[in-house]
């Protein structure tokens, strides 16, 4: 079922074209230095979003830890990153009340694996309460794409060779797009990335760090096409579509 001939042209990563989320976005941060009203507005804006992405990121060599949030509006998306500090600032009240917010059981909160990451292992330095997040409505859209990803890219006779040598994996999820391959161990490495979900479904370059905006955004994407049941037919349609606006 997979285009044969568009594998063979895109074999390299390098000859991808780079991800395109979506929807609009714009960019926001929180840290030590943001401005009061600043987190006010990202308050209210969090209180009208019902459905919001999350992709935490530590750091310990480098003492980063940080959460990105993604707000997902009607027309846009508004990308946040909170940059979490140790020790006493003016600001937690204001960041406290914000992912309170975030962290309400009425949110779909979406994230890529480890979902017991938010549950039990918060090293953020705030006050909100862990029984809390433990009632969040946290969605696994790493664990759905698996499930969508093997109903619609269905093994045949005719692309039983339909393995996508973009470069050389060890990602085992990757190695087999089968429908009877299926990713029983716990182990990150049986497991979908992100990066190769992005690449194997729409055939986009997604090298990006972990503190790129992209993260979210990727997500969101996937979930989108998982909610909305994308089949076969309006994936290739969207990657012929896409080749053909760059090329205009």
């Amino acid at each position: 079922m997979l285009n044969k001939d568009l594998i063979k042209k895109n074999k390299k990563i390098n000859n991808l074209q780079d991800f395109l989320p979506l929807k609009t976005y714009e960019i926001y941060s929180i840290g030590e230095t943001t401005l009061v009203n600043t987190i006010e507005e990202l308050i209210t804006l969090a209180k009208r979003t019902y459905v919001v992405t999350l992709f935490p990121y530590d750091d310990n060599k480098l003492n980063i830890h940080y959460l990105q949030i993604e707000l997902i509006q009607n027309q846009k998306s508004i990308i946040i990153n909170v940059e979490f500090f140790f020790g006493h600032n003016l600001l937690l009240p204001q960041l406290e009340e914000f992912l309170s917010v975030i962290f309400h059981p009425s949110k779909l909160i979406q994230v890529w694996g480890n979902i017991n990451r938010f549950r039990y292992d918060i090293n953020f330095n705030l006050i909100y309460s862990r029984h809390a997040i433990r009632n969040c409505n946290f969605v696994d859209i790493q664990n759905d794409f698996e499930i969508w990803y093997n109903n619609t890219f269905q093994h045949n006779h005719q692309n039983s060779d339909q393995e996508l040598d973009f470069h050389h994996t060890t990602d085992t999820s990757a190695q087999c797009l089968c429908s009877y391959h299926s990713l029983t161990s716990s182990t990150n490495k049986n497991q979908w990335s992100l990066k190769n979900a992005i690449e194997y479904t729409f055939q986009e370059n997604f090298n990006y760090s972990n503190l790129h905006p992209y993260q979210c955004l990727a997500i969101t994407k996937l979930a989108i096409i998982i909610f909305e049941k994308w089949d076969y037919t309006k994936i290739q349609d969207y990657i012929k579509n896409k080749s053909y606006e760059t090329k205009k």
